[in-house]
């Protein structure tokens, strides 16, 4: 049982449970203030004088009344609230100290059980960001300990949050933090967890050349060479990979894994029956589906391989359409899409009807928001076209070229959108 609320039956009942007579005077009580019966074993078992169990949902509800809560779910809210608020200002106090040395910040790791633990992390990155103190951020990094075995969703939000400060940083500050890319928690959290193709002509990938220096793993070098290799390509200039002299590792991640399978197929497009055979051999023992395909999708969107995209969507296709974390969102959209893109291919226009009502084009998709448009405009451009809606022509082609712009991918050009189902 939740130690806050045994805690606050015990100052309700007026003294420590400490005996069994205190059981009995309890179960009374609780039935005097609530008119509810709980068992006197059910009780001895949440004091400890019987062995435990998990108590149940009545159980909590009871006790929570007793307390003086109408539900457990509000007791654990209030409870939640309370200390969230003395938190945050012990949290302010911290962060007001005039020094700070390479240890102070580990004050951050009494809040890692908190479900705002993300939060608070975030605040105090964007803090020392907004003041340019870098000494302190890389006093920060440097405390592995605080980014280290969390939760899958606490990285990938501290780290969504660190985008949105660095963004619209000036050149100059950029380049300060690039200061930061010898800790290997700054590289983790800025780069690999957060992949961005939206500022690939921008800070991001300032940051991905500038880490180059400073790579420790095999997956850190894979990583580095495939999206610069990807960005390379769709900037149109010269870049070759040497895939003999980049190592998977044992234990790669899916998404860094389907990366690599999915730049074989761009910088080997003579052996691409080859590679096809290879990623449905990996996704066959991949227990994580979607997280494979991530990077392979769009790749065969880029390349217009329609048809071994449907062979995908034939093999995992309940997989592929839906998401089982947030941070999972994106890749969805770009299933979607893809999806989209093959019923077009096969003349099911009223198939998609449902597929776009997925997207608010007016709002953000979510992550690499212009990216992920460019290939909705493409499909839903060809969509109206298919459907005979010349009006919406303009508008649609008007957006592209704005955001291929904004982009400064030259591989998107207007003959790529006018003539995507043409075969090359």
């Amino acid at each position: 049982m939740d130690k806050q609320l045994r805690k606050a039956i015990e100052v309700k009942f007026g003294k420590p449970i400490s005996k069994q007579a205190d059981v009995q005077g309890l179960k009374d009580d609780i039935l005097f203030e609530t008119s509810q019966i709980l068992g006197y074993n059910t009780l001895r078992r949440a004091f400890g004088f019987l062995n435990s169990v998990q108590a149940s949902r009545k159980t909590l509800q009871i006790l929570s009344n007793y307390v003086g809560y109408r539900s457990y779910n509000h007791f654990l809210k209030r409870d939640t609230e309370n200390r969230l608020g003395a938190d945050w200002i012990e949290l302010q106090m911290w962060m007001a100290k005039k020094n700070i040395d390479h240890e102070g910040f580990s004050f951050l790791e009494r809040y890692r059980d908190k479900n705002y633990f993300h939060l608070f992390v975030s605040h105090v990155i964007k803090s020392l960001i907004d003041k340019g103190n870098w000494a302190r951020l890389s006093y920060l990094f440097e405390n592995t300990s605080i980014f280290d075995n969390h939760h899958r969703t606490v990285i990938p939000r501290i780290a969504t949050s660190l985008h949105f400060s660095l963004v619209n940083l000036p050149k100059r500050k950029i380049q300060k933090i690039s200061s930061l890319l010898k800790n290997k928690s700054f590289r983790d959290i800025s780069l690999y967890s957060w992949v961005d193709y939206d500022e690939a002509n921008g800070y991001f990938g300032d940051l991905v050349r500038s880490s180059e220096e400073h790579l420790e793993t095999e997956d850190e070098v894979l990583f580095t060479k495939l999206y610069l290799a990807k960005i390379d390509f769709l900037n149109q200039s010269d870049f070759e990979i040497d895939f003999n002299a980049i190592k998977v590792s044992k234990n790669c991640h899916s998404i860094l894994h389907g990366r690599y399978l999915s730049m074989q197929l761009v910088c080997q497009p003579k052996q691409r029956k080859k590679i096809k055979r290879q990623i449905f051999s990996v996704a066959r023992e991949v227990k994580n589906k979607n997280e494979l395909f991530q990077e392979i999708i769009p790749i065969l969107m880029l390349l217009r391989d329609v048809d071994f995209m449907e062979e995908i969507f034939n093999l995992y296709y309940d997989e592929l359409i839906g998401y089982m974390h947030w941070d999972h969102v994106s890749i969805e959209r770009y299933n979607i899409i893809a999806l989209i893109i093959v019923n077009l291919n096969n003349g099911l226009l009223k198939n998609n009807k449902l597929l776009f009502e997925f997207f608010d084009k007016e709002k953000v998709f979510h992550n690499n928001d212009k990216y992920h448009k460019i290939f909705y405009l493409i499909a839903s451009y060809h969509h109206e076209r298919l459907s005979n809606n010349d009006a919406d022509f303009k508008q649609i082609k008007s957006e592209y070229k704005r955001l291929v712009k904004e982009l400064k991918f030259s591989f998107f050009s207007q003959s790529f959108l006018e003539n995507y189902f043409e075969k090359t």
